[in-house]
């Protein structure tokens, strides 16, 4: 089964580790619910990385997919394994 890894390296030393299996996050993007940067203007295009998630999903990619630094140096890194 596929999954979607997202790490979160926040600035303040927390550390978040999602693995979700594609199939769930497929739907969660369909539905709109894949809130994560919403109502963060200055950190991401929400609607652009969901996008990139998508497409990824849709050829069937794995691996590293890449990395966002926010404006306040939180680091989220995304793999598809």
């Amino acid at each position: 089964m596929r999954k979607l890894i997202i790490d979160i390296n926040t600035f303040n030393g927390e550390y978040i580790n999602l693995n979700l299996p594609v199939e769930f996050v497929k739907r969660i993007i369909d539905n709109n619910c894949f809130d994560f940067f919403y109502y963060r203007e200055d950190a991401v295009d929400s609607d652009k990385l969901l996008k990139i998630i998508r497409d990824a999903f849709n050829y069937n990619l794995t691996g590293y997919i890449g990395e966002i630094r926010t404006s306040n140096n939180n680091i989220i890194n995304l793999t598809i394994k």
